[in-house]
């Protein structure tokens, strides 16, 4: 008896994801000023091979929105790459572009959300954790000693100011999905 208690205790404290519900865009090409940056991914088998569930951000208008890819293949790369596809993403934000439909979801996932929020120097965040720069020509990456970066902003209000900050971010090594290090602030 105290094995069936410990088992049933055990499963489900392991099983828990957070499930919400939450409106769906779907996506034009036309409308996304950049590629997927940041992606995550949870790959489960499936009666017709693997299912891929990415998670990524993207750039659109002037905000960093996250989207999420089904995709269904044989392999997992294949599933993945169908996941990935911006034509099958679905916008986890409402929107207002010309072409978009939407419907309502259950979602449940235990995959971290990734939101934009003030940094400091030296924390290790994704790409999208920090806003693009406003200035369009400040957007561009850059490289320094052999390591790809790029400008940031971050808003932030004190005593009924709004105070504007610059940042810079480096890319912590060549693989494209790793994380950025927030290298100064000003």
């Amino acid at each position: 008896m105290k094995r069936a208690i410990l088992l049933l205790a055990l499963v489900s404290t392991t099983a828990s994801a957070d499930c919400y519900m939450r409106i769906s865009t779907r996506l034009t090409p036309q409308m996304v000023n950049s590629q997927p940056v940041d992606t995550q991914r949870l790959v489960v088998p499936d009666s017709r091979g693997q299912k891929c569930v990415m998670r990524y951000r993207i750039h659109v208008g002037n905000d960093w929105e996250t989207v999420e890819g089904i995709g269904v293949g044989a392999t997992e790369t294949d599933a993945c790459a169908r996941a990935l596809d911006l034509s099958r993403g679905s916008m986890l934000k409402e929107v207002s572009p010309q072409r978009v439909s939407a419907d309502s979801q259950m979602v449940c996932t235990d995959l971290p959300d990734i939101r934009v929020h003030p940094v400091r120097i030296g924390d290790i965040v994704w790409q999208s954790e920090v806003d693009l720069h406003s200035i369009p020509t400040e957007r561009k990456m850059f490289w320094y000693k052999r390591t790809q970066c790029r400008m940031f902003v971050e808003r932030d209000s004190k005593n009924a100011n709004l105070w504007l900050y610059q940042g810079v971010i480096c890319q912590n090594n060549t693989s494209p999905n790793s994380k950025w290090q927030v290298i100064d602030k000003y």
